[in-house]
């Protein structure tokens, strides 16, 4: 029954896949042109012919990408059996109406929403930096609006601490009439209000989230800037395994949505890699001691330890972990680079590697001229928050002004991008719509962070059809 039930999902999937690509943005049946004042001709909205120099490459149609977030097959699930369909390959297409719909009648602005983190959770304080963030590139592109031009406006809404409350939130918006929303910081908040946004069709920029299973959705109104899971805990697998020569790995995670669905992927990488983990134990968020799983780690001799929590908890265990002798090496993911981890664990955090999205070492003006507009507005150097943020509201910011206060025309501004290149570098879009760039490789020594050289990624040269940002 389960067999059949996949069988019939799968097939009915694959025939749809089967009728076509997207349509582009089209002018309105009487031949209207429907866009606000200031927006870009018809010949450079995305996926027609534009000028060469830009930031913004989109996707030509049926573009095929590579299979697994563009990892090393090795990493793939079932890599030595070529599957009879494989999916996550093209981009889910949009066919139903509202490209030609007229803009709603008076408008006085252009509005673009926005989700907070509850005030009550761990992500608080990256909700601000992301806040932060986006709230810069709104200012900035109203600074360069035309006279006529209408405004763009932010609706904020702070988080819901209960299941569900992302769903809530994300219909207001819709009864508030945006054109688009970012957020949420959140796995579980993401996954719910992105059910929502298939119904309401207001496309959603995700700028946090690293949870690799929200874009397999495939819910084609959903973007997410910030490299996954795959790409950090693949990373990690091999430098562990192929690099430093483990074979006896343990896992620290904390007992929540974001460390499970991360401490499975690197498992998963990890056995295909022939280094299945000898230990995987639970912690509670906020917990002080650990002994149990201190000793259980112990015993199993590990000679490295791969942590997912809180950058707090996990540098309170890396240091009780020394103090009982345990002698692995320390890896993680990106939250160790919060000074939280380097407060608590002190000498301990001495040699932990782990995972970061981007290097802000790098002295490329793209980054660099905003550290600097960012400092000046708000007092403090940008996070990969704050940075991931101000890129995702670029996007957007973009879609819209080249689509106008159409819903649907911006999420095929948003959704069909391809490449692009941000503050944080450039971004490879996949076919769910994940940022598959590659991520950075740091290390603590001696109290600092030292980020490990690297290759500049960028798109080939003849990636996609060019449009310039206005």
């Amino acid at each position: 029954m389960r067999n059949t039930l996949f069988a019939i999902i799968a097939a009915s999937i694959a025939a749809s896949a089967a009728l076509g690509a997207d349509a582009p943005p089209v002018s309105s049946a009487e031949g209207r042109d429907n866009r606000v004042p200031g927006a870009l001709p018809a010949a450079q909205v995305p996926g027609t012919t534009a000028p060469a120099a830009s930031r913004f490459i989109y996707a030509t149609p049926e573009e095929e990408y590579p299979p697994y977030g563009g990892l090393p097959k090795e990493l793939w699930p079932f890599a030595n059996t070529e599957p009879y369909y494989r999916y996550f390959v093209t981009r889910m297409p949009f066919r139903g109406p509202g490209r030609d719909y007229p803009p709603e009648a008076n408008l006085k602005s252009l509005r673009i929403g926005l989700v907070d983190a509850p005030k009550v959770g761990a992500n608080w304080e990256r909700s601000v930096r992301t806040r932060e963030g986006i709230v810069l590139a709104m200012e900035e592109a109203n600074l360069e609006r035309g006279p006529g031009e209408l405004p763009f406006d932010l609706i904020e809404h702070e988080g819901i601490a209960q299941w569900g409350g992302a769903a809530n939130l994300a219909a207001q918006l819709a009864d508030e009439k945006v054109l688009a929303y970012l957020g949420t910081i959140d796995g579980t908040d993401a996954h719910v209000a992105l059910r929502v946004t298939l119904k309401t069709e207001i496309v959603m920029v995700n700028t946090s989230d690293p949870d690799q299973t929200l874009t397999e959705t495939q819910i084609p109104w959903l973007i997410r800037v910030l490299p996954d899971h795959r790409q950090e805990e693949g990373r990690l697998a091999e430098l562990m395994v192929r690099t430093c020569g483990c074979k006896r790995i343990a896992v620290l995670r904390a007992g929540n949505r974001f460390a499970r669905v991360g401490a499975h992927q690197f498992e998963d990488f990890a056995r295909r890699l022939g280094c299945p983990v000898v230990q995987e134990l639970l912690f509670s968020p906020g917990a002080t001691d650990i002994p149990y799983q201190i000793a259980a780690i112990k015993e199993s001799q590990p000679d490295a330890i791969f942590f997912l929590g809180e950058p707090n908890d996990i540098g309170r265990f890396a240091k009780q972990f020394r103090q009982a002798g345990v002698k692995a090496r320390f890896f993680g993911t990106d939250l160790l680079m919060e000074d939280g981890f380097l407060q608590n664990a002190g000498d301990a955090a001495e040699g932990t590697t782990f995972t970061f999205y981007s290097d802000p070492t790098r002295q490329d003006p793209l980054w660099t001229e905003f550290s600097a507009r960012f400092k000046k507005r708000w007092g403090h150097e940008p996070d990969t928050y704050a940075a991931y943020a101000y890129d995702g509201a670029e996007i957007l910011l973009h879609a819209i002004r080249i689509s106008g206060p159409n819903r649907w025309r911006i999420r095929d501004g948003v959704y069909n991008l391809d490449y692009y290149q941000g503050v944080t570098g450039w971004m490879r879009f996949d076919g769910t719509g994940s940022n598959t760039a590659p991520v950075c490789i740091v290390r603590y020594e001696k109290g600092r962070r030292v980020f490990e050289p690297q290759v500049e990624f960028a798109p080939p040269s003849n990636a996609g059809t060019l449009t310039r940002s206005p």
